[in-house]
């Protein structure tokens, strides 16, 4: 076993290579001591490359119990409350007291499993508390520089509209300024802010009542609006839910179940999948680095990790989807001679339908699993289309199979995501553009490679993964020309190939947005004055 360090310029290089290979000496973050383990044993191994991780092995303690949740994991609660923060003493040494303060609150990845065991266990119910910063916030920390996460993306914020980029290589096209389309001076005011600091406070389960749930919530918000009196600015307190169907199955604001394609860390849910419906034609497993890197401010270069999150306040237009796809399903049912309902319509435009199944226009195919599929057997996008959503963010072997893109590097473009819904519960409203949509959250180690490739390397893209595919219809660039959106939709029914023209547009409107980091819980206890 070796002990060995990078530079960051050597971290960030090999991460893009391989996710990097490192063995981490194990550092109690508490006492700064190595901990005995005993002959051979007192060192811990974390790779960035590891996969199916194993929540209770003892020699990754020290890293899950410094790294926060909802990281490797969602939280998994029912109710949730974004606050976003804007820091306004102008003494530093207050703001990085409050952060010292709520750092003993702040949830762990193991304390996340631990109270999702007594929850099983007991019913007992647990607030879970998150913390993230801008980079604006770091530096009215007045953290050093070298102490700061180096994402480029992250460093120049998602309002600079001017800061360049590359999607590329490999067949995804580049974008040098604003990639996600949006212009920050139609987001709601609170956005177009100096954003500082984002928390998340999250509490409840399916069964618990929603009062309940937000009684204890906003207890805590008062806690922490005492707290950051004379310190922060609460800009925006944001409510989120998870919505749910009949089936008691999360779902978002179109009735589509959701998270279904996530990447999974541990060895636990990996099982799961497996013993649900196998993994033999995709692996949901992702490993470590996928979302975690080296947090420089933390207490141990060997294990203390973060993560980078993409956060966007996205509202749906739920009528305008629902019309749409009433016109998109009547004019297949022209073409093709013959009645196909809404349902088939609006799960060409998701590539699954409502109930997560993947879609297929040949009704002799029975298996319609959630996960466990690749399109090998559906390589022109005649089942499920090219530009479907699904399949625009996450090909499962396109760019393999038509470009000779490495299946590792597809992979690697992957993001976790942690979003919850927000606004009303109605998913037949009579108007358009109702107070509706997803609070959407990814975690992600490279936002430019992960986030932006997937958002504007794919979705975006109209010529991905084939020349005139069109744009994502869902979260694509919703005001796309005629030159982006899709020009046809070319299907496979009752036995004929048909072309439809038809394009989605105006569905999702950006209404804020920032890059986050999830600094290491040891990087917020320095700064806790009671803390020993």
């Amino acid at each position: 076993m070796y002990d060995f360090a990078l530079s960051k310029s050597s971290f960030h290089s090999c991460k893009e290579k391989c996710y990097g290979i490192y063995v981490f000496k194990r550092t109690n973050y508490k006492n700064n001591q190595e901990l005995n383990m005993g002959t051979d044993s007192n060192r811990s191994t974390i790779k960035l490359s590891q996969s199916k991780l194993d929540v209770n092995d003892p020699d990754l303690r020290v890293v899950f119990e410094d790294l926060q949740g909802n990281i490797l994991k969602s939280h998994g609660r029912s109710h949730s409350l974004h606050l976003f923060l804007q820091f306004t003493s102008e003494d530093s040494d207050k703001s990085r007291e409050w952060i010292g303060k709520i750092s003993s609150r702040l949830t762990s990845a193991f304390e996340q499993h631990q109270t999702a065991l007594d929850f099983k266990e007991s019913g007992q119910e647990h607030l879970f508390t998150g913390l993230m910063l801008s980079y604006s916030g770091f530096q009215a920390l007045g953290i050093d520089d070298e102490e700061i996460p180096d994402d480029k993306a992250f460093r120049a914020g998602m309002k600079n509209i001017e800061f360049r980029y590359d999607t590329g290589p490999g067949g995804v096209h580049k974008r040098t300024i604003n990639p996600l389309n949006d212009n920050p001076e139609n987001w709601e005011e609170p956005f177009k802010e100096n954003i500082d600091a984002l928390a998340i406070l999250a509490y409840g389960g399916e069964s618990l009542d929603p009062t309940t749930c937000e009684d204890h919530l906003n207890e805590e918000l008062e806690r922490i609006k005492e707290e950051v009196e004379g310190v922060a600015t609460i800009l925006s307190v944001e409510k989120g839910y998870t919505l749910r169907n009949e089936k008691g199955n999360v779902i978002e604001h179109f009735g589509f179940e959701d998270g279904i394609s996530n990447p999974v860390f541990f060895k636990a849910d990996f099982q799961r999948w497996e013993e649900k419906e196998g993994t033999e034609y995709y692996d949901p497993s992702a490993p470590f680095g996928l979302i975690a890197v080296n947090d420089p401010g933390g207490s141990s270069t060997e294990t203390s990790f973060g993560s980078y999150y993409v956060y966007r306040k996205m509202q749906q237009n739920i009528k305008g989807f629902n019309d749409q796809t009433k016109q998109f399903g009547a004019l297949i049912s022209k073409e093709v001679g013959r009645e196909v309902d809404q349902e088939l319509a609006g799960a060409l435009a998701f590539g699954r339908f409502k109930d997560g199944t993947l879609v297929t226009t040949n009704p002799n195919k029975t298996a319609k699993p959630l996960n466990n599929f690749n399109y090998d057997e559906d390589v022109e996008g005649l089942g499920c289309p090219f530009q479907s959503h699904i399949r625009k963010t996450n090909p499962r072997g396109d760019t393999n199979r038509k470009n000779k893109i490495p299946m590792r590097s597809e992979r690697s473009h992957r993001i976790a995501r942690r979003g919850i819904s927000y606004g009303s519960k109605d998913l037949n409203p009579s108007s358009e553009w109702t107070d509706a949509g997803l609070l959407f959250l990814s975690c992600q180690s490279d936002i430019e490679q992960q986030f932006l490739v997937m958002q504007c390397g794919w979705s975006d893209n109209p010529n991905f993964v084939v020349e005139g595919t069109g744009t994502d219809p869902i979260t694509g660039e919703q005001n796309a020309g005629d030159g982006k959106a899709a020009k046809k939709w070319q299907l496979q029914m009752d036995g004929k190939e048909v072309s439809i023209d038809f394009k989605y547009q105006n569905l999702v409107k950006i209404r804020g947005g920032e890059y986050f980091f999830a600094p290491s819980i040891s990087f917020c206890k320095k700064f806790n004055i009671n803390h020993s």
